[in-house]
């Protein structure tokens, strides 16, 4: 109840503050309001949440709440305030689940060109039943050199995944060529937040280095895992990229702790005025061991242009025999303050899914809405607000 309480007045103050605090633009005063409900049926009966989102920043300072409701109660909190003292930044969140789950303490350091950074976590890896506390601590140190070279290290005691600390993402330049499926993905689910995995101990668990070159049109990058017993994995990326018209190429290639050869991919991405061709190919080690080490194991198209303001996309993916596997098509356009987002899902037997999403933007209210559903009917509503200050 206390928690609650605080909540509404802090929402309450910041509506009366935003008439006079936020018009001192100079302040640096800056929020935003959120709600958003969900529906989903739920066999034979129903679903609702709903999550209340609040945050401000003042002057290098920040807060942000997100509180979730359902019908059977208090479903989760997530608590996360940022300092800003410019060289150095430092940051917690709290999570409940709805028992204390997650606290991240984070302090990060941009001195010369250099950044250093520690994260303190403590982490229930028990479950509600039976809660089990540990801590992992994972140590980060990067830097952007010269002629377009970079290095990350992360080092994990206690924690694993640490690539999630990178978004993520294994393969960088991957990534960046590979932006029409992720847009794809993006556009009808929430990008989630990762952590990294916290395991019983306070060991070494893992090491993750990452060099990367972009320069002169050259791409390259290698990513290695290292474990408690030495080398795991390691992932080498080489490309290169042309300007006009726009052109990129990429091969890579991922090797296990044996330096055996586990999988492999050539990317081609082509930009020619308001259209984009991304072609993916992948090879990856069979189950069945043979005499080839890799084999085939899928392709994807994708294609993206703009017709009279409208934006299509489309990606289509075939499986390890080079049968069709999925198609999606997206269309977005923008009237106005309106937004309209379509996504068609296809499978192998045909229609599989259908997301629909509409929003408005005035006076720095944004209403939104957001529907799924497939031959069997409706699969998700949702709908909100969110209004900045």
């Amino acid at each position: 109840m206390h928690r609650m309480s605080a909540q509404w007045v802090a929402v309450i103050a910041l509506l009366l503050a935003s008439s006079g605090v936020a018009t001192a633009g100079g302040l640096g005063f800056s929020a935003d309001i959120g709600l958003e409900v969900t529906y989903a049926p739920v066999p034979p009966s129903y679903d609702i949440t709903s999550e209340l989102t609040l945050g401000f920043a003042f002057t290098g300072v920040g807060l942000l709440s997100e509180t979730a409701f359902s019908l059977s109660g208090f479903v989760s909190e997530a608590l996360t305030i940022a300092v800003d003292l410019g060289a150095v930044r430092i940051a917690e969140e709290i999570r409940f689940e709805p028992y204390f789950v997650w606290n991240d303490l984070s302090f990060d350091l941009s001195i010369v060109g250099i950044d250093i950074g520690m994260h303190w976590i403590l982490a229930d890896i028990g479950g509600p039943q039976t809660p089990s506390y540990s801590t992992g601590v994972v140590f980060e140190l990067g830097s952007n050199i010269a002629c377009g070279f970079a290095i990350t290290s992360l080092t994990g005691f206690g924690a694993v995944d640490l690539v999630n600390l990178l978004d993520g993402i294994e393969a960088p330049f991957s990534h960046q060529l590979l932006a029409l499926f992720g847009h794809l993905d993006a556009l009808c689910a929430e990008t989630a937040d990762l952590d990294v995995t916290i395991v019983g101990g306070f060991y070494f668990e893992e090491e993750l280095v990452r060099l990367e070159v972009d320069y002169l049109g050259m791409m390259a990058s290698n990513t290695t895992w290292f474990d408690a017993y030495g080398l795991d994995r390691m992932l080498f990326e080489l490309g290169y990229r042309f300007d006009d018209p726009a052109f990129r190429f990429l091969t890579t290639m991922t090797l296990d702790g044996t330096f055996g050869i586990v999988g492999a991919g050539f990317i081609l991405d082509l930009e020619i005025a308001a259209v984009r061709f991304t072609s993916s190919t992948t090879f990856a080690a069979p189950v069945v061991p043979t005499v080839i080490p890799i084999a085939f194991s899928g392709q994807q198209f994708g294609v993206s242009f703009a017709v009279c303001g409208v934006l299509v996309t489309s990606a289509t993916s075939f499986d390890d025999v080079f049968l069709f596997s999925e198609e999606r098509i997206a269309i977005e356009a923008a009237f106005g303050p309106v937004t309209f987002v379509s996504l068609t899902t296809f499978d192998a037997g045909g229609f599989a899914e259908q997301c629909v999403c509409a929003k408005v933007t005035f006076s720095g209210v944004v209403l939104f809405t957001h529907v799924e559903f497939d031959f069997a009917g409706i699969e998700l509503v949702t709908f909100g607000f969110h209004f900045a200050i």
